[in-house]
């Protein structure tokens, strides 16, 4: 974690000193009085965004991201002054380990470095908050809308888990777990922090123990989790699947399916270790109960495996 404190702390830096950089405060004279005229940086900040700045890191995260914030619709002609001023922008011990990209698919600048640990990054994306406001995009000179929403969409994300999640009893624990799940499992890469942020929001009441928030997320992703819709869009109405293909869906659903079956068995921990499941669900199968033990749970664990095994 120092580390990577100490890269990003790194890069906002550099930044901040790029925007003095950009358009730095210009001496004039009036009534023969030296005066210092008012800066007009095109920035006005940077911000924090993801997993860093919500405290929800796990091991293999290498990328963190870094939200620019500019005074009006920032423009490609400021992503490549930016871009072309940054390296010289940072502090001399840390000039010789970056590498820095400019990723114009996206419209994001790339800072990487080298660790004991491997190569980590920093994503740096551009919004404003004007956008929102904007009709359209009037030039092509302007950077995409829907990138610059993307990143502001972050920043609301950041000012949501803060006031609804990050004072919950176990809720980080919960996240930062499934979100193990996803870096592990090829059926949930397409299901996001922000999604199983929603889902713990939803699911984990003060009366409610970890386990059993945990098992009602599984319970929810297994029928599809219709009717959430994310709460910090508040100009949309969109469902938090709505950017998921079909496929991604069924992915999803099945997973949780096999979840669950797992933690009925109480082997949570293998299907958390992507042990050879299909192995193990065959193992479920042959285990057998005593008609005098829990047979209403039996019951259960069988038909759950029907519908599994029907998918």
């Amino acid at each position: 974690l120092d580390t990577i404190e100490q890269f990003v702390s790194a890069v906002e830096t550099a930044l901040k000193s790029c925007s003095d950089q950009l358009n730095p405060s210009q001496p004039s004279t009036i009534d023969n009085t030296s005066v210092t005229s008012i800066n007009k940086s095109p920035l006005l900040g940077v911000s924090r965004i993801g997993a860093l700045v919500k405290n929800l890191l796990i091991k293999s995260d290498r990328l963190f991201q870094i939200v620019v914030i500019c005074t009006e619709w920032p423009t490609m002609n400021l992503f490549e002054k930016l871009f072309s001023v940054l390296h010289s922008n940072f502090h001399e011990t840390w000039k010789s380990q970056i590498n820095i990209q400019c990723q114009k698919d996206d419209e994001t600048i790339q800072v990487h470095t080298n660790t004991v640990e491997g190569q980590m990054s920093v994503s740096i994306s551009f919004t404003s908050s004007s956008i929102p406001q904007e009709d359209s995009q009037t030039s092509e000179q302007l950077l995409t809308k829907a990138n610059c929403l993307n990143a502001l969409y972050a920043m609301h994300s950041v000012r949501w888990f803060q006031s609804h999640i990050s004072t919950r009893q176990h809720a980080s624990a919960l996240i930062r777990c499934l979100r193990y799940k996803t870096k592990i499992s090829s059926n949930w890469q397409s299901l996001s922090s922000e999604i199983i942020e929603i889902l713990i929001e939803h699911t984990l009441s003060k009366s409610v123990s970890a386990v059993c928030a945990f098992r009602r997320v599984l319970e929810y992703l297994s029928g599809d989790g219709p009717g959430l819709r994310i709460p910090w869009e508040t100009d949309s109405i969109n469902n938090i699947y709505d950017k998921l293909s079909d496929q991604e869906r069924n992915d999803i659903t099945h997973e949780a399916q096999i979840g669950l079956r797992f933690m009925a068995f109480e082997q949570l921990n293998k299907w958390l270790e992507q042990y050879d499941i299909p192995k193990v669900m065959k193992s479920f199968q042959k285990r057998s109960y005593p008609d005098d033990q829990n047979q209403v749970a039996a019951k259960r664990q069988c038909l759950e495996s029907d519908n599994i095994e029907e998918q």
